[in-house]
């Protein structure tokens, strides 16, 4: 599989970065994200639509997300709307593989900030559309069987603990009888 045309770009000249907005935290159905992988509590309102690739600017910079539902965006990150000629999975997964060169793109010491500058000058190389679309769906199927798998491996391990208890605990009321 190879494709048939690549041609090479500055990371901002292919996506769009869209700010996002210091949110209120009320009773609603939609998450607020910050920096980070977990939620800040949540709002009635969103500002990201289904879909949305977050990447984080600030204290935790360079962290990728995908999210399939909609929700708030604090200010700590930016939704990145890929231009035609990419596609927003493939993108996506062209992040998570360049997180690290992504992460040198910061600037400052106490509260580490994206640097535009320095993002700007990272290249992506662009394949045609038909190509980016294969790979997408190569890369989404090995990440859904590797959930699978992750999942699998914490069922296991709590199926242990709750064996090693019961033998614990059987173990003990023998020692005690003797």
């Amino acid at each position: 599989m190879k494709p048939d045309k690549i041609t090479t770009h500055g990371l901002l000249e292919v996506c769009d970065l869209i700010p996002g907005k210091r949110g209120k935290v009320s009773e609603g159905a939609y998450y607020i994200y910050g920096a980070g992988k977990n939620t800040k509590g949540t709002t009635d309102k969103f500002n990201c639509e289904s879909d949305t690739i977050r990447l984080t600017r600030k204290g935790t910079v360079g962290a990728v997300y995908f999210h399939r539902d909609p929700f708030w965006m604090d200010d700590d990150s930016f939704r990145i709307e890929p231009k035609e000629m990419l596609d927003k999975r493939y993108l996506f997964h062209w992040l998570l593989m360049k997180r690290e060169e992504i992460e040198r793109c910061a600037d400052g010491d106490n509260q580490p900030g994206l640097s535009l500058a320095r993002l700007s000058k990272i290249k992506i190389d662009v394949p045609d559309m038909e190509y980016q679309l294969k790979v997408v769906k190569l890369l989404d199927e090995m990440s859904a069987d590797l959930e699978f798998f992750i999942d699998n491996i914490t069922q296991t391990k709590m199926n242990q603990s709750k064996v090693l208890s019961y033998y614990n605990e059987k173990i003990g009321m023998a020692l005690e009888r003797e």
